[in-house]
């Protein structure tokens, strides 16, 4: 369910610019978008496309969009090769006509129907594009879902940190936007990682905090997920009681839902928890009832099916190992060493390598049973030290997390303060409005003085950090953002550059022309340089006719590109009512170079400044 949300929310991510009528179809796309929306058979994916399709307003190229990208996977569910087909044509115009949120869908899109066919490697490189082009859109809820997948597959594969990192980021965009379905599926993907890496404690807390405060009476899906995923932290415990009762409950939940594959996968961890405590009749039992319900379930997502066919036939090599069927359980190892070495989970061979050097002892094979159990020994000390590696990985993760926690908190305490002073305030003027009207008027005097003073102040600090000619940042402010990326560049290890921009001749503007021209040069060539600039540069004045300009994530190269374009934007500057009035710049380019100071990095840029005045100036220099 989570999957099928996700993707819904991500395939609607341009209808905020669609505000025309019809209002049904905008209202369904809200619906979608928000996840009040929920998909649980092929009857749901009709239903709702064939809603969509009739809502659509004709000769609407927007909501034409809309429709176009939610039909990849409404329309396809059933019929996933069909899909990627459709796909491919729609990535090509999305292509042609450079639209990142449209690709970011599509891509998306794929990771899904790939995953229903079981092409797990192929999943993985379209949610890795899906990324990449959520990134270029700059949207919110495309980059949090994007990050969702990455982190699945990541603590799939055993990458703890880089799941947790994704995870977290996704959780804060996703706490931004306020839309708890998705919160809570998050929470939920935090739990499953920390039981991965041992930490049951912790994924049961985290469970807790799904089920308490994002689980719904009505979701009944969603709440045997919770149980299915608590069940997994009790097992793994030793608490294999409290396990068994809360499959069992979700598998009646799914067989009232009609949720034929869950209710199977169901059975197979029955057959797990049942060895465990050591119950190998029921377990032998369950294990024929899976096997016959994998072998003719009819379903279009293969993405579990595969994963589970290994670990069933795990579990019962394991309870025909238990009672005596020694080269039965060793026919069930081989065909479970099949499907789960196609699976890539380093933690269910690990199982598998165990049981399987058992039976070969119990069946005398002594000299391969040695031999694999010494596998077995040498890729536990591998996944242990990757677990400490991925522990030491997550400590920093969860530092970083606290940390803004901590600041969201004393954000929180402030606002706090502030509202119950003005509590404060308001019944303190009730009471001595009726007591006495001097003094409700003169506490109206007091805060008028006290909002007063408050403007300002906002105006004293905005002219503290503002040029005041050109609006733009001025040096103290420049400076600071100059060190705040510097630091940031450090720690995220990304590349920073800077320019120094200084206007060619400017003196001769000002005699030529009065310093009114000169005033009118300095404005006008801010407006034209913010307005070329990305939304996470910085520019400002750092005096007279010279600017510094904050590239973050960018390099030499890609700031002198970025630095020749503006050059050629400010000397085709035209002023109006000015005759004959044009100016050029100079500019330097230096690349941060880690762990240098910011003075040293200025001074380069500085330098190249004077090098691109010395060879006749309007050029541009890199250091």
């Amino acid at each position: 369910m989570a999957i099928k949300r996700l993707f819904c929310a991500l395939i609607v991510l341009c209808c905020s610019c669609a505000h025309a009528t019809p209002e049904q179809f905008d209202e369904l796309v809200h619906q979608i978008e928000s996840g009040q929306r929920y998909f649980f058979s092929l009857t749901d994916f009709q239903t709702t496309l064939q809603e969509l399709e009739t809502s659509l307003p004709a000769n609407d190229p927007v909501r034409r969009n809309i429709f176009d990208r939610m039909r990849c996977m409404l329309g396809f569910f059933d019929q996933p090769q069909k899909g990627i087909e459709y796909s491919d044509t729609q990535l090509a115009a999305a292509k042609a006509r450079d639209d990142s949120a449209a690709l970011a869908d599509y891509y998306v899109c794929r990771y899904y129907l790939f995953s229903q066919l079981g092409q797990a490697q192929q999943a993985e490189q379209n949610a890795q594009l899906g990324y990449q082009a959520a990134s270029d859109s700059e949207n919110p809820l495309s980059i949090a879902i994007s990050l969702s997948l990455l982190g699945s597959i990541a603590s799939y594969q055993g990458n703890y940190a880089d799941a947790m990192q994704h995870y977290v980021t996704a959780y804060q965009l996703q706490r931004g936007l306020g839309y708890k379905p998705y919160i809570s599926d998050l929470v939920l993907s935090i739990a499953a990682t920390y039981r991965r890496m041992g930490l049951y404690q912790d994924a049961l807390n985290y469970i807790d905090q799904a089920e308490q405060e994002f689980n719904s009476p009505d979701e009944q899906f969603r709440h045997a997920l919770i149980m299915h995923e608590k069940a997994y932290s009790y097992a793994e415990l030793g608490q294999y009681q409290q396990a068994l009762q809360l499959f069992e409950q979700s598998m009646t939940v799914y067989q009232q839902l009609k949720e034929p594959m869950w209710r199977t996968f169901t059975k197979v961890n029955l057959v797990w928890i049942n060895n465990l405590l050591k119950r190998y009749d029921i377990a032998m039992t369950l294990a024929k009832e899976a096997k016959s319900e994998l072998d003719t379930l009819q379903t279009y997502d293969m993405s579990s099916v595969g994963t589970y066919r290994g670990l069933l036939a795990m579990y019962h090599g394991e309870t025909l190992l238990a009672l005596q069927q020694v080269p039965d359980a060793l026919q069930q190892f081989a065909l479970a060493k099949t499907a789960l070495s196609a699976d890539g989970n380093p933690r269910y061979l690990l199982m598998l390598y165990k049981a399987k050097a058992a039976a070969l002892a119990g069946a005398k094979r002594y000299d391969e049973a040695y031999a694999l159990l010494n596998q077995y020994l040498q890729k536990t000390q591998i996944q242990q030290q990757k677990a400490r590696e991925q522990q030491s990985n997550l400590l920093r993760v969860q530092f970083d997390s606290v940390r803004q926690q901590e600041r969201n908190t004393q954000l929180k305490a402030e606002k706090q303060l502030v509202e119950q002073h003005v509590s404060a305030l308001q019944l303190a003027q009730r009471w001595q409005y009726a007591a006495l009207a001097l003094i409700v008027l003169m506490l109206v005097i007091l805060l008028a003085f006290a909002v007063s003073l408050k403007k300002r102040n906002q105006r004293l600090h905005r002219l503290a950090m503002t040029d005041e000619l050109t609006n733009v940042a001025n040096r103290r402010r420049i400076m600071m953002q100059a060190e705040q990326e510097r630091i940031k560049a450090i720690d995220t290890k990304t590349e920073l550059s800077f320019l120094i921009l200084d206007l060619d001749h400017f003196k001769q503007v000002n005699d030529c022309f009065g310093h009114d021209a000169g005033d009118i040069v300095l404005q006008q060539m801010c407006i034209t340089v913010c307005a070329m600039l990305r939304e996470q540069d910085r520019f400002g004045r750092t005096g007279g006719e010279e600017f510094l300009i904050v590239l973050p994530d960018a390099n030499a190269q890609q700031a002198e590109i970025i630095a020749e374009r503006l050059r050629q934007a400010i000397a085709a500057i035209a002023f109006t009512g000015y005759d004959n009035l044009a100016v050029t710049c100079s500019i330097g380019i230096s690349q941060y170079q880690a762990p240098e100071a910011l003075n040293n990095s200025l001074a380069r840029a500085d330098k190249a400044l004077y090098q691109a005045k010395a060879e006749g100036r309007n050029k541009v220099v890199c250091a």
